[in-house]
């Protein structure tokens, strides 16, 4: 039997919007006037057998990410922004309860200027555990 006649990678996105002025912590430190963002996505992966037209959807890979958005630097997340040979595995737990695992820095970005800028940082991780 013929297999895989088309393959197709699909993204699934799920956004979920953080409670204001709620506990987010780093490595157990709590940071200040943080709120979240989680991101979890998993790929997709559609293929037909044979002379079908209907399509099969198979999971992928799940990857797990949250962004931190805090007036002020966080300077243990500052630390992994440097090329370093070897960068620092960190845990996260946000307000609702989810706590993420093994997370290395992927981006920072700046918004506003002075007393209304709003740093945000990214982070990717292995792995999430919900309460």
């Amino acid at each position: 039997m013929v297999r895989a006649l088309a393959f197709a990678a699909l993204a699934a996105l799920f956004a979920f919007p953080s409670v204001a002025n709620a506990d987010v912590t780093v490595n157990g430190a709590v940071v200040p006037k943080a709120t979240s963002a989680v991101e979890i996505t998993q790929a997709l992966i559609e293929f037909r057998e044979g002379g079908e037209t209907s399509p099969q959807v198979l999971p992928g890979a799940k990857r797990y990410g949250v962004c931190i958005v805090t007036p002020s630097p966080v300077g243990v997340l500052d630390t992994e922004l440097p090329h370093a040979d070897s960068a620092t595995r960190l845990s996260v737990q946000i307000e609702d309860g989810r706590s993420f695992g093994r997370c290395l820095v992927a981006s920072l970005k700046t918004e506003g200027s002075a007393s209304k800028r709003r740093l945000t940082y990214c982070l990717r991780c292995e792995d999430v555990t919900v309460p």
